[in-house]
């Protein structure tokens, strides 16, 4: 008799203890298969194994695994031996670039500006994680012609960027698409249980994935944050319309697989821990219910600009702690537009001596070692301008004290000093006395590495060759201790960290450029 995998939804709103339910489950069957796996979302792996512990009062974990959809994929191609490395969104970008650049010509509407690279970028990953293939693109008719234009040159460029991938290095999205495939031919999975919690929904290619892991484990559990399977609300008053979607593809693929399915609501509320949070959740959309109770747990605060605004929130925060005996720790600001709050939230916090971090993304220019790089390269192409080899100088990574780097500075704005003066003779333009002695020894200090690295630069023409130029610039000039030193001075620890992992990033890229024109020229031995 064929085996019947066993589904069960698990439903109901926010706070209604699905998690827990999860959890709870977990600990009753754990000793009833040999593995059980929790999939999550990325940013939720840590918090499940904590969670887990907590609620179970487990001291250890023998057959229960956390994973992500990349950490699967990842432990299934070990599994059947097929690893292979994913291009990172940098990788990516690099390659979009290196497309529109060469194929200018073919296209109508894309060019190389910052704005197209990223424009191409989200369709391309738009396209893998709805299974959408460059033939699928070809045979599309549009009434409009201007936008058939931009359409065929994203069909070319989508063509060319498959071309350029191999098996061994692939997009990040198509690691999904890969694992769907490889689970067919894996154990991992055979007669588990599997959870799936912290999703609001999935892409085709990864309903691919949860119908490939139906095929293989004994029972699946999913957590949906949803009222009811069924309802007569239209999409525009359905709140929770995109999970009820989520829901009913997830009993479809189960139909399709002849699952048995259990439903599993969920009524009861337990995340509102006061009467103003519950009566908020139940009536912001639904009902017109007013609390009659005096409110104490929520506050409104009329702002004339988001300075006051946060202002605010800093001295509720300073009274919190220094009169209510709260920690800093215990306490967080949540905004959905952390970038129209970030720099003012940074500067009041610090008048308030309040320990502030902002989660926030950095563009990949503001790293420091990045920013080094740039400014070293800057002093070729800009013929070793004032302004260029000044900036250089001044990101400290180097051994010169900033002093120093002033009174070199005043000499050279004096003597004009650019270009070829910098390199093809030495400083003799006062006196000779002991300032223009020293001066002399820093100008080597500073001009003998650069000159070296543009002799091997010269000497050596891919991207291979000059990416190894580069580090071994880095290593002779001790920029990373240099870096280190930096990273202990400093009291900040939000800076410190993001020093402390500038050398990975800076490394990850150099080994992204290799792997993707490994053997390509470069105009950087045009400079």
């Amino acid at each position: 008799m064929e085996k019947q995998t066993e589904l069960n939804l698990i439903y109901g709103k926010s706070g209604t203890g699905k998690s827990q339910w999860m959890y709870h489950d977990i600990d009753q069957k754990i000793d009833n298969f040999q593995n059980i796996f929790i999939v999550v979302p990325e940013q939720s792996n840590l918090t499940c194994e904590k969670r887990f512990f907590e609620i179970t009062g487990r001291k250890s974990l023998f057959n229960v695994e956390v994973l992500t959809l990349s950490r699967m994929a990842y432990r299934v191609s070990n599994e059947i031996g097929e690893v292979t490395s994913a291009l990172s969104k940098v990788g990516k970008s690099m390659l979009i670039y290196d497309l529109l650049s060469k194929n200018k010509k073919n296209l109508n509407f894309l060019g190389k500006s910052e704005r197209n690279i990223e424009i191409v970028n989200n369709m391309f990953t738009e396209f893998k994680k709805h299974n959408i293939s460059t033939e699928m693109l070809k045979n599309v008719t549009l009434e409009d012609k201007y936008t058939t234009l931009k359409l065929n040159d994203i069909q070319y460029l989508y063509e060319k960027y498959e071309e350029r991938l191999t098996d061994a290095l692939l997009d990040e999205n198509d690691q999904l698409t890969k694992l769907g495939q490889q689970i067919k031919n894996s154990n991992l999975f055979e007669n588990t249980a599997i959870y799936i919690d912290d999703f609001f929904g999935f892409t085709p290619q990864e309903f691919s994935i949860v119908e490939e892991l139906l095929k293989k484990c004994a029972e699946m559990s999913v957590m949906i944050t949803l009222d009811d399977i069924k309802t007569d609300q239209t999409k525009e008053t359905d709140i929770f319309y995109f999970n009820r979607q989520f829901a009913r593809k997830i009993l479809e693929i189960a139909k399709k697989q002849n699952c048995k399915v259990n439903f599993v609501p969920l009524n009861k509320i337990y995340r509102f821990k006061n009467e103003e949070l519950a009566a908020l959740e139940k009536n912001l959309y639904h009902s017109n219910e007013k609390f009659e109770k005096a409110t104490e747990n929520i506050q409104l605060f009329l702002a004339n600009n988001p300075y006051s605004e946060v202002e605010n929130v800093a001295k509720n925060i300073y009274n919190l702690v220094k009169n209510c005996g709260y920690q800093y720790r215990e306490l967080g600001i949540v905004t959905n537009e952390i970038e129209h709050y970030a720099e003012d939230a940074k500067a009041i916090f610090a008048k308030y001596d309040i320990p502030l971090f902002v989660d926030e993304k950095k563009e990949l220019n503001q790293n420091i070692l990045i920013q080094f790089i740039i400014s070293l390269l800057e002093i070729f192409e800009q013929n070793w301008s004032q302004d260029a080899v000044f900036h250089y100088l001044k990101m400290d990574l180097l051994s010169l004290d900033y002093e120093t780097i002033c009174v070199l500075e005043n000499y050279c704005k004096k003597w004009g000093i650019r270009g070829t003066k910098w390199y093809k003779q030495e400083f003799q333009y006062e006196p000779i006395n002991e300032n223009q002695e020293k001066l002399e020894n820093i100008r080597k200090q500073i001009v003998n590495p650069l000159l070296k690295l543009k002799q091997n630069f010269m000497e050596n023409k891919t991207v291979l060759e000059l990416t190894q130029a580069i580090y071994e610039f880095l290593i002779d000039n001790q920029i990373i201790e240099h870096l280190d030193t930096k990273i202990k001075a400093y009291q900040n620890l939000e800076i410190s960290n993001e020093y402390n992992t500038s050398y990975k990033i800076l490394i990850a890229i150099l080994e992204e450029m290799v792997n993707l024109f490994r053997r390509r020229k470069s105009n950087i031995c045009t400079l």
